[in-house]
């Protein structure tokens, strides 16, 4: 099971739904795997994010290890192992929950506010900017009125503009699982949890 494709167990904002999607991508050429560009310099979020992650991975980690599971907590609060019994599995969603609520957040998420949904926004344009200054020649992204209309409850959403991301572009697509996976590395996408 590839790394992109595992079962992944976390309640997210309803915006970050969106980044977990576009981690599905083909893999369809071949090629060497992106070096650091010298002309791109991190925001201040990744390295924000980043511990964020590391945090939340640490505490969901030692709370199911509490509850007697025997799972490895990704850094995206996914769980490496799959599980092929529905029981265990819904068994171990309410111990996420669970440990969820005693670190903090809420059981399930709860959706993103316009606020925090212009913080992604920008997030996502600085994920892009990153893979272009990478040689990823991406598509132009919607603006972004068009985008958090897009993620709105209750929004048709037809034009396309809420399922943007950088990581959906089909420059990203055309590569391979190993140039995605070093591109993510090199230009990683927003993160959260509430």
């Amino acid at each position: 099971m590839t790394s992109r494709a595992r079962l992944q167990f976390r309640a997210t904002a309803t915006v970050v739904c969106v980044a977990a999607v576009a981690g599905l991508a083909a893999c369809t050429s071949t090629g060497p795997a992106p070096a650091p560009s010298a002309s791109w310099v991190d925001p201040p979020w990744v390295a924000e994010q980043a511990a964020q992650r590391e945090e939340y991975q640490a505490g969901l980690q030692s709370c199911l290890d509490g509850k007697g599971w025997q799972v490895t907590v990704d850094l995206d609060g996914g769980i490496e192992e799959g599980f092929t019994d529905q029981n265990e599995f819904a068994r171990l969603t309410t111990d996420i929950k669970a440990c969820r609520v005693s670190m903090g957040y809420s059981a399930d998420g709860v959706p993103a506010t316009v606020d925090e949904l212009k913080v992604f926004y920008s997030q996502l344009l600085d994920t892009r900017a990153c893979l272009v200054a990478h040689g990823v020649a991406m598509g132009p992204p919607p603006s972004e009125d068009a985008w958090i209309d897009a993620q709105q409850p209750g929004t048709d959403a037809q034009s396309g503009d809420a399922d943007w991301h950088p990581y959906n572009d089909p420059a990203l697509e055309a590569l391979s699982m190993d140039q995605q996976n070093a591109l993510e590395a090199l230009c990683p996408q927003p993160w959260g949890t509430k």
